[in-house]
């Protein structure tokens, strides 16, 4: 039994099961006037077929009890067989776990939200762990729920075009939203939901078809990606370079110990504010490179050295994670 199933015919159980008590309650303290407690006492009694009453019966007293023994011993045992089916098929456990792993997604700050986790998902989601970098998918396969659970990521099942389950997300208090499904309509519509619960939100979509580009910026997308389009420029690349795409992915690829790329939001306090690109790179006395400027929205290579840089751009550098880590401390904005 799925577990939705399961939980509505627990809902069910404990319904009739109340039902029953309310009933026979009432029934004895109209039929019988008995006060509520003998009246409780007394049908939980005929539910329990002990058999045990408060006081003797009438005609009508009698035949209640036979509609109350029937309706009683009938929702207790659907409850007993609803409750053992529930524990043994593990729903309670994963109603307990996935109870903590809301609480968990409540209490994130400045995370990811991956929806879709299909061929794509996966890997952002495998990327996003190894850099351990908080996050949250979403996805309505059980199955792959059940993947990402045992991946001991955090996960959302539901519609991720439904504002509920975005905000279920933490779309409120996101960093970023990526769309990540193989269906164009849906990445769309997760685009625009998105971008209405959240204008500050940055939205990386994914787009199956050339056409499609263009309707997610129009939706609300900061940037627009085709893994067919990537992946076809890749294999060209490693056609004709290869030695560059090697150097690529090993700057680019999380957990390597030797080199790395990362982007630094520059604070107003930073001792590079008023230099140039030229200046900057000499003051890097531990082989750390800076390869671009990103000023107002653009980026800018480090062909550009007479660029003065301010409060709030971003340099791009490229130098081993520590050297990384220690002028994100000493510079950065966040």
């Amino acid at each position: 039994m799925k577990a939705p199933e399961s939980f509505r015919h627990l809902k069910i159980a404990v319904v009739w099961v109340l039902g029953v008590l309310i009933l026979g309650t009432v029934g004895y303290m109209l039929i019988e006037h008995l006060s509520f407690v003998d009246a409780l006492y007394t049908t939980v009694d005929m539910m329990a077929t002990v058999g045990s009453i408060a006081h003797p019966l009438s005609t009508a007293g009698r035949l209640f009890t036979v509609l109350v023994l029937v309706l009683g011993v009938g929702s207790l045992l659907y409850a007993f067989g609803v409750g053992m089916e529930f524990m043994i098929e593990g729903h309670l456990n994963k109603a307990i776990r996935r109870r903590f792993m809301h609480r968990k997604i409540d209490a994130l700050r400045d995370h990811y939200i991956v929806c879709g986790y299909g061929r794509v998902g996966s890997q952002i989601a495998e990327d996003f762990a190894a850099r351990k970098v908080p996050f949250v998918i979403i996805d309505e396969k059980e199955e792959l729920i059940e993947r990402c659970i045992e991946r001991g990521y955090l996960v959302v099942e539901g519609d991720a075009t439904s504002d509920e389950v975005l905000r279920e997300a933490g779309i409120q208090r996101a960093k970023c939203l990526l769309a990540a499904t193989d269906n164009d309509a849906n990445n769309i519509y997760i685009t625009l939901s998105a971008r209405h619960l959240n204008q500050k939100l940055f939205i990386v979509a994914r787009a199956n078809h050339d056409e499609t580009e263009e309707k997610l910026k129009l939706a609300g997308a900061d940037r627009v990606i085709s893994p067919y389009t990537i992946g076809g420029h890749r294999m060209a690349t490693l056609a004709l370079q290869p030695a560059v795409v090697e150097f690529l992915d090993a700057i680019t690829r999380a957990g390597n110990i030797e080199l790395a790329v990362q982007e630094v939001i520059l604070s107003p306090a930073s001792s590079l504010i008023g230099k140039t690109m030229a200046v900057a790179q000499n003051t890097m006395k531990d082989g750390t490179m800076i390869v671009a400027l990103k000023k107002e929205g653009k980026l800018l290579t480090g062909t550009r050295t007479q660029l003065s840089i301010e409060a709030g751009d971003a340099i791009i550098v490229v130098g081993a994670p520590e050297q990384l880590a220690s002028l994100r401390r000493e510079h950065s904005l966040r």
